[in-house]
């Protein structure tokens, strides 16, 4: 159970600081806190069996456009690619420098 919490709170915060970058890359006005609560719904979701991780996408451009003043295209569409990008990276340079050796 402790593991689940932990990949929780690494995935939120990995999630919410790309998606911070993303948004001041598009230049979207917003706040970490935002981009946080969105990161955490997000996050809650993709633990769900079979497609979480599609229900959390959506709801990731749901919050956005509601929790900013992000267009759904092209901004919430860049952030999202942006972030998805940035935490793909960053989560594999994580997992190589914790497994590592």
């Amino acid at each position: 159970m402790i593991e689940l919490l932990v990949i929780f709170v690494i995935g939120t915060l990995l999630s919410a600081v790309c998606l911070w970058a993303g948004m001041k890359i598009t230049n979207v006005d917003g706040s970490f806190v935002a981009m946080l609560i969105v990161a955490s719904v997000s996050t809650a979701l993709g633990f769900i069996p079979l497609g979480g991780w599609i229900i959390g996408t959506v709801a990731m451009f749901i919050l956005i456009c509601t929790l900013t003043d992000a267009e759904f295209w092209p901004d919430a569409i860049l952030m999202v690619f942006v972030a998805k990008l940035m935490s793909l990276g960053l989560g594999g340079l994580l997992g190589a420098l914790l497994f590592a050796g």
